[in-house]
């Protein structure tokens, strides 16, 4: 076998396009040619074969459009080599078929022949798509197979058979076109002309023969242009064919006589026919005959014409003008009379566009729809508009009527119509109608029946709403009085005798329905005669619901409807008032819920809402219907008991109340409990004003939350003595802070191993001018005021980092500087930032520093930001210090999770290490806890020598207390500090003598 190589670079292809490519050249099952024979026969002389075919290949099938030396017209497609070769990119060459296993099995009668040779070149398009193959066969095997040249000869008769078949395509092509084109010209019936560069005519079409009443066009051929058209025209005639041969497009209208001499009129358009080369080779000319739309023209004309004048003869009136409109069939006006544009004020361009602009603006889009619907239903009609005045820009009534001109077969064509100026009419009718409709209005909105009484007969006549508003027909009874109610009737009549003698009068009286609902009515009436009374009676239940919503509205809380603080407080005033008056008692308890803010915050204000919802329900439910329940502040309710429940029994409620508040209710899936804290005062065991009975039991509250929360307390006289106390220590606390009275004080902290002073604990001082130097013993309840402390906390911290500088400068072995901070500076967010600010700004290090914080801070509800704060002060080098260990609830998962460095044993442990082993042991512990954990630990309120030898013996690191010193001011540390380390003895102790820690201050 040998195989042509042929192009390597062949574009894939798929069978699906090789299909469509041969179906467009439409070669299959055609009859045989010559072109393609001798093509066949000039292969198989250059090959020197018996046998040459081309082939195609279809589906399912090879069919043979030229073939030497065989008689088969087609075979099956899947038997044929040809098959094979299409895939290869050049000559295909088989030397021997029997020999070749692609082939062998091919028998004789696959293909009604017995060859031994193939050889095939494929046809194949521009696109490379495989159409079928030129081949040559001979009966013997060709191991040499072709020569090189036979090859290339072979591929060459392949190329010229694809250029036969570009060729019958190409003329297939040009004879549809040219179908096309004759089909195009006689389905017009326009006169289509192509005239050449001379202006000769050249071609007519058929419409164009019968149009210019022409039996043969060799009459017409080489016709001058300038010839066809009127002498009028022959200029523009002559400049369209010029632009036609500039290659562009002339148009104008003209008449041209037939053959018959008929003078047609004709609307012409010329342009160029270009060549291939892009010049215009001659000019095509296409005419329509406009001879009936020129006379309908003209006669629309003279229409217009003799209208106008009709028009214009009309008479003007400026108070009243007419103005006479043509529209065409869309609606859009083509011509309006000279009123219109001097009403309007429009220019004569723009002023049949523009009409719609002079409509009233609150009027136009319902305008403009009427108009629009009355041009689609193309009958006559009339509507009114507000038109502006151009003089003074008022908006004046017009009717505007429209008749529709209609052609022979009823389609319109336009629109004729006048407007009238009709603002007076309308004036007048609506003032009459909305003088009407004023009175039956002011009637129905006011829900109001007009009557007239005549006292002498007793009889009503009632306006004709009188059913609508009482169910009493209209019209003359004697049943005035029918319908009121029973306790409102001798109220009514007495209405009509003072009538009678003022002569006007008004009352407000109950109404009862058929239905048995109740209306409020009030009524207005006069006296017109001495046997007429003339009134009218209105509904005002809507205003009385009204006035009961807002007095309710303003005197209920709006989420648990209990009374509100205003409400309570009236009712409050009104109880002691009687209880006063009459010797009675009555008793107040205020109530807080305790988790109210938690539950707020943990599970959204949806649940709080629900919690107060059921507080104010389980209230309600324990208390009497002359008692009150009142919610008097966000999370605080009151209730108010009166006479005959004295102080004792209001205790016992309040307990109740506690008890019943504690009981859990579900709220979404979820298990909520309230506790509250509830205090009591009564008169006349407190106080009998509205204001300082509330006081009282405010302060019993404020008591039963200071005592831990969930508990009843009643009031008692020393409970305001201490709130007085505390608020007066507020105010002296502020004072001295404006004053800067606050300092801070000193206590050394020593080594028990060494003696020497290793920290001072700074301490707060009020430097009170008239009391003196005053201690956290006398002030210490003002940390429970947020404000204050933070800004106690603030002047230590700057006082004392001054003092460190100093001490820095003096080069003094201080230690750590121990800061105590409060729970109400921790819920600073800028706590540390500050601290450390301060400390940059006098150039202290942080690490001369430790802050210390008692259980109570760390356990407290804002221990996440608590934790978060310590956490930054040990990153920047501060200590943290743990106080009062062992007085709290700190657990050692607490001492695990805050990032601690030193515990401080409560000196309450210390006082009686010495004679109660129970102290010593728990001593013991809180070392050997310290030890475990690497922890600092130092014992407050050392006073005796063995205290300290105790304490030592114990492991205890540090030691502070009055044994060493007492807290003193800033100017006595330097002093304190040489002293002390003069007074160390820094040699090895012998046995039996006495530590530093010992020997100082003995």
């Amino acid at each position: 076998m040998m195989d042509y190589p042929g192009p390597s670079n062949l574009p894939p292809w798929e069978e699906v396009d090789r299909l469509a490519a041969l179906q467009k050249y439409d070669i299959l099952d055609t009859a045989p040619e010559v072109a393609f024979d001798n093509i066949a026969k000039i292969a198989a002389q250059l090959c020197d074969t018996p046998i040459a075919f081309i082939s195609f290949l279809d589906e399912h099938r090879q069919w043979f459009k030229s073939k030497i030396g065989i008689e088969i017209a087609e075979t099956p497609r899947e038997f044929s080599i040809c098959n094979h070769a299409i895939h290869e990119p050049g000559v295909f060459i088989v030397p021997d078929i029997a020999a070749d296993p692609r082939f062998g099995r091919r028998t004789a009668a696959d293909s009604g022949m017995v060859p031994a040779f193939y050889a095939g070149a494929p046809l194949r398009t521009k696109g490379g798509l495989p159409l079928g193959m030129l081949c040559v066969l001979d009966r013997n095997a060709r191991p040499s197979g072709l020569s090189k040249k036979q090859e290339e000869a072979l591929t060459s008769l392949a190329e010229t058979v694809m250029t036969q078949l570009e060729l019958k395509l190409a003329t297939r092509t040009a004879a549809d076109g040219e179908e096309f084109t004759r089909r195009l010209l006689a389905s017009s019936h326009d006169c289509i002309m192509a005239f050449d560069l001379q202006g000769r005519l050249r071609f007519i079409s058929q419409a164009g023969l019968r149009a210019m009443e022409v039996a043969d066009f060799g009459s017409m051929e080489g016709r001058a242009w300038t010839s066809l058209w009127d002498s009028i025209a022959a200029k523009d005639a002559s400049e369209a064919l010029e632009k036609a041969r500039a290659g562009g497009t002339g148009r104008f209208q003209a008449s041209c006589a037939t053959a018959t001499g008929l003078q047609k009129w004709w609307d012409v358009i010329v342009t160029s026919i270009m060549g291939r080369d892009g010049l215009p080779q001659g000019c095509l000319c296409v005419s329509r005959d406009m001879t009936e739309f020129r006379r309908v023209e003209q006669h629309l004309r003279e229409s217009e014409r003799r209208l106008r004048t009709l028009v214009e003869a009309m008479p003007l009136s400026f108070t009243s003008p007419q103005i006479v409109w043509f529209s065409d069939a869309n609606g859009e006006f083509t011509y309006c009379s000279d009123v219109w544009y001097e009403y309007t004020g429009l220019g004569s361009v723009i002023g049949c566009t523009e009409w719609r602009s002079v409509i009233h603006p609150l009027h136009r889009e319902r305008t403009l729809e009427l108009w629009e619907s009355s041009m689609r239903r193309g009958v006559p009609f009339e509507m009114e508009m507000p038109l502006r005045r151009a003089s003074d820009g008022m908006h004046r009534w017009f009717i505007v009527r429209g008749e529709p001109l209609k052609n022979e077969q009823g389609k319109v064509e336009q629109w004729f119509g006048i407007a009238l100026d009709i603002h007076e009419r309308k004036q007048s009718e609506q003032a009459l109608t909305e003088s009407e409709e004023r009175l039956q209005l002011a009637l129905k909105a006011a829900q109001m029946i007009a009557w007239e009484f005549n006292p002498q007969t007793g009889t009503t006549t009632r306006s004709e709403n009188a059913l609508a508003l009482l169910g009493i027909q209209s019209g003359t009874d004697k049943t005035f009085l029918t319908g009121l109610h029973p306790d409102d009737r001798q109220k009514v009549e007495d209405f009509l005798q003072r009538i009678q003698v003022s002569g006007s009068d008004s009352i407000e009286c109950r109404y009862v329905m058929p239905s048995g609902a109740i209306r409020w009515l009030r009524a207005r009436a006069e006296r017109a005669g001495p046997d007429r009374i003339f009134g009218v009676t209105f509904d005002i239940s809507e205003q009385k619901e009204a006035e009961e919503e807002i007095w309710r509205s303003a005197n209920h809380d709006a989420l648990t409807s209990l009374p509100n603080r205003n409400l309570f407080q009236r009712r409050l005033e009104a109880a002691l008032t009687a209880a006063k008056q009459n010797d009675t008692c009555v008793s107040l308890l205020l109530i807080d819920l305790d988790d109210f803010k938690d539950i707020n915050d943990t599970l959204g204000h949806d649940a709080g809402d629900a919690l107060l919802q059921e507080t104010a329900r389980r209230l309600s439910a324990m208390v009497r219907s002359c008692d009150t329940v009142a919610r008097i502040g966000g999370d605080e309710f009151a209730v108010l008991v009166i006479d005959p429940l004295r102080l004792e029994n209001a205790t016992r409620l309040g307990t109740l109340i506690a008890e019943m508040l504690r009981q859990p209710f579900t709220y979404q899936k979820r298990s909520l409990v309230s506790r509250v804290s509830i205090g009591i005062a009564a008169f006349p065991d407190h106080d009998g004003t509205p204001a300082e009975l509330v006081k009282d039991a405010d302060i019993a509250m404020y008591q039963a939350k200071s005592q831990g929360r969930n508990r009843v307390i009643t009031y008692s006289p020393e409970m305001r003595r201490v709130i007085e106390q505390r608020v007066s220590l507020g105010r002296g606390m502020r004072e001295a802070i404006a004053n800067d009275e606050i300092i801070p004080f000193y206590q050394p902290k020593v080594s028990l191993a060494t003696g020497e002073i290793v920290g001072l604990e700074a301490l707060a001082r009020w430097q009170d001018p008239t009391k003196g130097l005053l201690t956290p013993n006398f002030f210490g309840a003002v940390f429970d005021d947020h404000e204050i402390a933070v800004s106690i906390g603030k002047i230590l911290t700057s006082k004392v980092a001054a003092d460190v500088r100093q001490w820095i400068d003096q080069d003094l072995p201080f230690g750590r500087i121990a800061l105590n901070l409060s729970a109400a500076e921790f819920g600073r967010s800028n706590l540390v930032d500050n601290m450390l600010r301060t400390f940059d700004w006098l150039k202290v290090p942080p690490t001369s520093f430790e802050v210390e914080v008692t259980e109570t801070v760390l356990l407290g509800r804002n221990s996440d930001h608590v934790s978060s704060a310590l956490a930054q002060f040990r990153n920047n080098g501060v200590q943290i210090a743990l106080d009062d260990f062992g007085t709290g609830y700190a657990s050692l998962t607490h001492l695990k999770q805050f990032p601690v460095d030193h515990i401080k044993i409560d000196r309450s442990f210390v006082r009686d290490l010495e004679q109660d082993s129970d102290d010593e042991a728990i001593i013991t512990a809180v070392i050997s806890l310290g030890r475990s954990l690497k922890l600092q630990v130092t014992a407050e309120g050392v006073e005796t020598h063995g205290q300290a030898r105790r304490l030592r013996e114990l492991g205890c690191d540090h030691a502070q207390g009055y044994l060493y010193a007492k807290p003193m001011a800033a100017s006595n540390i330097p002093d304190l500090l040489k002293r002390w380390n003069a007074m160390l003895i820094k040699p090895r102790l012998a046995r039996h003598e006495k530590p530093p820690s010992e020997q100082i201050f003995m």
